[in-house]
């Protein structure tokens, strides 16, 4: 490739970025525009017995008010866990009972923002209040689908109870993660505007073609009609994925007032009209002999759901691949209370768990008076251990050995409270981060002209990562051109099927199809011009010919550049449509995909399993006396195939690395439990890290090939490096002070409660 790849490019869309010049959703202002504004419930349970609207239809500039009995109708679609594009299986304003505190009740219109909310808190609901929990109830719990053998559940292998008759220490740990909400810096909105039978939405989205494909179902219209478009999205984190209730409701005031009407939702009611991470329960008994092998797993997670989707993010399934051992029992299980539905939240299946399977193999490893680095060596496998297929590649001990260099991991003191510094006792974490590599179909329109420019047109999205930066990357490392040459266009459901953003996906499939469509053009091109009679590769077998940075090679040295062979083309361009499709992607996946869904293969398949690893370590002070917790030094070394970018791939994995120790440390969405309601729902309150809470943060980029997961080698990395962070510091908070907390976020208070 040309040094477009596994290099630092400034990202292509910075400059608009930073000069606000980039259009996100809500900047889009139809001709005669209308304003949208919510009513929630202010009850968690129960029924709504009468709606007053009246002072809010007679407040100036209020166009209509809409309630369960006059909003326009549409067929609601099935939630996401259900097999359906919705954020949720149950729609408000659908009837009148109230299923979660913050529901929808009615929906404002009005001539400027102001006036829709003053119009949405003047209307007047009665309701008839039943009784409601929030917290989940860990003890009244159920297993996820039909119990062994449902898409492995509940797993068993081998005797667990004779791994722990035989081990030499054991641990039996419980663990907690809290309700935590994403806080996108970009709001939720959505903008829809109808033309006769003909609708437009702009909305922040991480599937534009979900969006479509339901909205068009929920109108019996089809796809054609309907356009969705998000050019750029302001952070989502998972809570932009599917169809919102909030969605509906505007595209059905659209419809009903006969003009484009435009919604923000205001910070508070993000924490209830969409969706968020759930409380869990990790139950982890782990067992080794003597020289720390694992003998026996075992690992139950019960995770909080609403009372009307079983929310299943099943993280047992990626902790029991992490270590050998012969006897392992998972389960995944649900407890229902009353909220809307949860849904993804940056590594959702991953970062409560490794919270948990980590803290306990740090326990293990004092047990048994072993160097917890040493612990996960004597474990580490190249097979994955309940599918007994090999790694594709597995680089978890090179990530160790990387950060123990960098860290300085000789010299931790091997006694509890053994380093201080001044009044601060020091202590040294580490952890496992994982995350799993998945598969999704992806097409991508490719053009290039002699004139030496390319145009990259796919339905991805760039939820701030640098999507726009790494497909001019891909394309133009291919076709021999400098990246500013290559226009690329996404959001936007009419283009060429690209997945949801979802998953750390799109560099590797949507540019896996980037890489295919400009494979094809050099074989298009090499057939034309092998043909002429005259030329370089004039007579050449075209079938022999490949293309390599821009160059056409025959098999006897022969060669043309791509730009000059084009230019030989009366048309002086080329079309076309590159397509990625791996292997283990079934037909019924590829459908899946190409039908708006999430029809995703992996990380297993029946050859390979498909992981990024790394490893990272944590230094954490903790004051004798007022127990304030500071974590000075955090490094991670990391590994996940090709880097396509090392300056935003950096910028991820640093990112991911500070979202780690907001989970350690700060991040909770606090209720109100006699109200069943979140309570902290602001920025203010709800803590996330600042500038002072962060010291060094060191990110090590491994080389690995792994020539099996796509034609680019590309793992995903969106969300690796959150996975191993609060571990890391929850274990050098042990490390420091003998004290082992289990439950997330870590506080001043828990240090001096225990």
């Amino acid at each position: 490739m040309a040094q477009t790849i596994n290099t630092e490019v400034t990202r292509t869309d910075a400059r608009r970025k930073v000069t606000g010049t980039a259009t996100y959703a809500a900047d889009v202002i139809p001709a005669g525009m209308l304003h949208g504004a919510l009513t929630c419930s202010a009850i968690a349970v129960g029924t709504v017995t009468s709606i007053d609207t009246s002072a809010a239809e007679a407040e100036p500039g209020v166009v209509a008010v809409y309630t369960h009995e006059t909003l326009p109708d549409y067929k609601t679609v099935k939630g996401f866990y259900s097999g359906g594009p919705g954020s949720a299986s149950f729609w408000p304003m659908e009837g009148t009972e109230i299923k979660y505190a913050g529901q929808p009740v009615a929906y404002v219109v009005a001539e400027t923002a102001a006036a829709a909310r003053r119009g949405a808190d003047l209307v007047q609901v009665t309701y008839e209040e039943g009784e409601s929990s929030i917290h989940m109830d860990a003890s009244d719990n159920f297993v996820v689908g039909a119990g062994e053998d449902s898409d492995g559940m509940v797993l068993t292998k081998g005797d667990l109870q004779a791994g722990h008759d035989a081990a030499a220490q054991s641990v039996d740990m419980t663990f907690t993660t809290p309700f935590q909400h994403h806080n996108p810096m970009e709001m939720f909105s959505a903008t829809a505007e109808w033309r006769g039978d003909r609708l437009t939405v702009w909305m922040p989205s991480q599937s534009v073609r979900t969006l479509r494909a339901g909205i068009a179902g929920a109108y019996d219209l089809p796809e054609t009609s309907v356009r969705v478009i998000s050019p750029f999205v302001g952070g989502a984190f998972g809570s932009k994925a599917g169809i919102t209730p909030y969605t509906m409701l505007t595209i059905a005031a659209a419809k009903g007032v006969g003009a484009p009407v435009r919604l923000i939702v205001t910070r508070p009611q993000m924490y209830t009209v969409a969706t968020f991470r759930p409380e869990t329960r990790q139950e982890f008994r782990l067992s080794a002999a003597a020289d720390g092998k694992l003998t026996a797993y075992e690992h139950v997670e019960i995770a909080q759901t609403s009372q009307f989707d079983a929310v299943v993010n099943p993280g047992t399934h990626i902790a029991r691949a992490m270590y050998a051992c012969p006897n392992i029992h998972t389960e995944q299980r649900l407890s229902r209370s009353d909220t809307n539905t949860g849904g993804f939240m940056r590594a959702p299946n991953e970062y409560q768990t490794f919270w948990g399977l980590e803290s306990a193999m740090d326990e293990l490893a004092w047990k048994l008076d072993m160097d917890p680095v040493e612990l996960r060596r004597v474990n580490d496998t190249m097979t994955h251990p309940t599918a007994g297929v090999p790694f594709s590649s597995r680089s978890l001990m090179e990530s160790y050995d990387a950060v123990s260099q960098s860290f300085g991991w000789a010299d931790r003191g091997r006694e509890i409270g053994s380093m201080t510094d001044g009044d601060w006792l020091v202590g040294y974490g580490c952890a496992t981060a994982t995350y799993p590599t998945n598969i999704l179909a992806s097409n991508a329109q490719v053009r290039m002209q002699a004139t030496g420019n390319a145009y990259v047109a796919l339905a991805a999205h760039d939820v701030g990562t640098g999507t726009y930066t790494i497909m001019a990357q891909v394309a133009a490392a291919r076709l021999g051109l400098p990246v500013e040459a290559v226009d690329v266009v996404m959001g936007e459901a009419s283009f060429p099927v690209a997945p949801i953003s979802g998953g750390s996906t799109t560099a590797a499939s949507a540019g896996s199809a980037v890489h295919d469509g400009c494979m094809k053009i050099g074989q298009q091109v090499a057939a034309r011009v092998s043909a002429m009679s005259d030329g370089p590769l004039s007579g050449v077998d075209a079938s022999r010919v490949t293309l390599e940075d821009g160059v056409l090679r025959g098999p006897d040295g022969q060669s043309q550049s791509l730009q000059e062979a084009l230019s030989m083309l009366p048309e002086g361009e080329i079309e076309v449509i590159g397509e990625f499709r791996h292997p283990a992607l079934t037909d019924e996946l590829i459908a899946a995909t190409f039908n708006g869904g999430y029809g995703t293969a992996g990380p297993v398949t029946p050859e390979f399993a498909m992981f990024a690893f790394g490893a990272e370590m944590a230094e954490v002070h903790i004051h004798k006396y007022t127990h304030e917790i500071r974590v000075p030094r955090l490094h991670g070394a990391f590994a996940a195939g090709t880097w396509l970018n090392r300056k935003t791939a950096h910028s991820q994995l640093m990112g991911g690395m500070v979202w780690g120790i907001g989970s350690a440390l700060h991040e909770v969405t606090e209720v109100d439990t006699p109200r069943a309601r979140f309570l902290n729902a602001n920025i203010a309150e709800y803590l996330i890290p600042v500038n002072a809470d962060i010291r060094e943060v060191r990110v090590e980029m491994l080389e690995e090939q792994d020539d099996y997961v796509n034609p680019l080698g590309v793992k995903g990395i969106g969300e690796l490096s959150i996975v191993g962070t609060a571990a890391a510091i929850g274990n050098a908070v042990y490390h420091a002070t003998g004290k082992r907390l289990t439950s997330l976020p870590i506080r001043m208070s828990d240090l001096i409660s225990s």
